[in-house]
């Protein structure tokens, strides 16, 4: 019997290439997004990861077609940039809800369905959540809180044979880079600092690894029987993460000034 996946944020980015990649491996593939959209490799459904019973509605209607649930990919996200002191609450609340919140309120309907099948959830985190860059506060936030969430989660419901991983990406060329909200940059002593952090960024991302890389690395995940609990993908951020373990916090976050401050 062919495993059945449900992946968020499905119409762009790494959750488009996610969905189109496993359904290629012969995999159910569900794919959920705000706005309407089709896509002849792989099942859609609408849905606002916000919404408690949407997403709720979108579970039980992948059990009543296809009986199962085997791997759950909490991949939608968005993204902000700019000063904290210029950014409106309302884009505030708006990243932590859909980043984070929504990441726990999915994952607290999933544990049902993937108890039956001793499951898989995948989170998608960030270097970002390692490397907290300023300017970028918010969304360092967000993807910080997921890898923790993670990790407290992989203990509760082991028991249960749930087996729980976060996604660290690096930079990625997608169109979530054009996407990302910018707040308004009205002081002049931030004006400067926030178009040198913003367009190292942006120019970082657009000469990142691809999209599919970090869906090899999550198709690997969903194939072992005991996957890593958190998962860097490619081999420069894999170093980068261990720098930012080993070396002082003073000393980490002075190099981060330099580069993106």
């Amino acid at each position: 019997m062919k495993k059945v996946i449900l992946i968020t944020g499905a119409s762009s980015g790494i959750g488009l290439t996610t969905a189109e990649f496993l359904s290629s491996k012969g995999y159910v593939v569900y794919g959920t997004a705000r706005k309407p959209f089709e896509n002849k490799n792989f099942k859609t459904i609408v849905a606002d990861v916000n919404n408690h019973i949407e997403m709720e509605n979108v579970f039980e209607t992948v059990l009543k077609e296809e009986g199962q649930i085997d791997v759950v990919i909490n991949n939608a996200g968005i993204g902000i940039s700019g000063a904290i002191e210029y950014t409106k609450k309302q884009d505030i609340e708006n990243i932590f809800n859909t980043n984070a919140i929504a990441v726990v309120d999915i994952c607290s309907i999933a544990i049902k369905y993937l108890r039956k099948t001793k499951g898989k959830i995948i989170n998608i985190g960030s270097v970002a959540g390692v490397v907290p860059l300023p300017f970028q506060a918010c969304y360092s936030a967000t993807k910080s809180a997921v890898e923790n969430f993670s990790q407290a989660l992989r203990n509760e419901v082991k028991d249960f044979g749930i087996k729980v991983t976060c996604i660290r990406p690096g930079d990625t060329k997608t169109g979530f880079t054009a996407a990302r909200v910018k707040s308004e940059e009205k002081a002049d002593d931030y004006n400067k600092r926030i178009q040198k952090s913003v367009s190292k960024m942006e120019k970082d991302e657009q000469n990142g690894m691809s999209a599919l890389c970090v869906s090899k690395v999550i198709y690997k995940c969903i194939k072992k029987k005991n996957p890593a609990l958190v998962k860097t993908v490619g081999c420069s951020y894999k170093f980068l993460c261990l720098l930012v373990k080993i070396l002082p916090t003073r000393l980490v976050n002075f190099i981060i000034k330099k580069l993106y401050g």
